[in-house]
């Protein structure tokens, strides 16, 4: 069992220093999961009074920035594992199996594994985040759409 510990540690020491672009790209993925959340909310509550709107363009606007915002969640789903892939082959190009170095291949293995683990990890993550609310973000988007062309 200490084995399986020290193993989390590694790879959570591991997002810090070798595979932060994995965690740069999960932290723009949560906040377009927020944005995304936020402004299908703001239709769902807006939409009694889109029908009396002053302001047609607002209404257009959450539509618009919805969907593009959902959309933009989406493919930050499929970009965690291509972001493994690349860590994994960023790895095994630094391994220099000529010298016999035992400690630079395993630490390059190690940067190799520990890259596609995130990828898998936050791809696994937000697709299960995704499946939470894509069909009420969908309901949300059409809706948007029919009470902008109402509007307009």
């Amino acid at each position: 069992m200490n084995t399986y510990l020290d193993s989390f540690r590694l790879l959570k020491k591991s997002i810090r220093e070798n595979d932060f672009y994995i965690l740069l790209c999960a932290l723009v993925a949560v906040v377009l999961f927020i944005l995304t959340i936020i402004i299908a909310f703001s239709i769902n509550k807006n939409s009694k009074d889109w029908k009396k709107e002053k302001n047609p363009k607002f209404s257009s606007f959450l539509c618009y920035a919805l969907k593009h915002i959902y959309t933009l969640f989406i493919t930050s789903i499929s970009i965690f594992p291509l972001l493994g892939m690349l860590g994994t082959v960023i790895g095994l190009l630094g391994l220099d199996l000529t010298t016999g170095d035992m400690e630079n291949i395993r630490a390059n293995f190690f940067i190799a594994l520990t890259s596609t683990a995130w990828g898998i990890i936050f791809s696994v993550i937000f697709k299960v985040l995704h499946a939470l609310i894509a069909d009420y973000t969908e309901e949300k988007i059409e809706l948007a759409k029919k009470l902008t062309d109402r509007i307009e």
